[in-house]
């Protein structure tokens, strides 16, 4: 019995089923051995199978953690702009409390002259300074 007459034989009866059953109720038959081969080369299809699924899953998933690393990356380099933005508005938010500072004080001052030469404390300075 040659290894492709055989194999056909355990395909022809039911496959790795038969061929577990076979080789445990005839230890001695000639078509034994081949069922023993058989059934450790399905079981080393299967494995490279599996082997090859989990090694496309673990791709998968490398590929799918780089893409949320660069979604974050670039998540974060927006963020950082937007806070360099943030610092610059409220640098430029000082400079203009600063400048309606200096404003305010001089309409006070225009104010309290305006006051004083309406009321005319001006002209009472002026006659207490001669």
């Amino acid at each position: 019995m040659d290894k492709s007459s055989a194999y056909r034989e355990i395909e022809e009866n039911g496959g790795e089923p038969y061929a577990l059953h076979f080789a445990e109720e005839n230890p001695n038959h000639p078509l034994t051995p081949f069922c023993r081969r058989y059934l450790f080369e399905k079981d080393r299809e299967a494995r490279a199978a599996k082997d090859e699924s989990d090694r496309a899953f673990a791709l998968k998933s490398l590929a799918e953690m780089q893409s949320s690393s660069n979604i974050a990356r670039v998540a974060a380099a927006s963020s950082k702009q937007a806070a360099d933005a943030s610092n610059e508005s409220a640098a430029a938010a000082r400079n203009s409390a600063f400048w309606t500072m200096i404003a305010a004080i001089a309409s006070a001052v225009g104010i309290l002259v305006n006051a004083a030469i309406n009321l005319g404390w001006l002209d009472w300075a002026k006659h207490v300074i001669k």
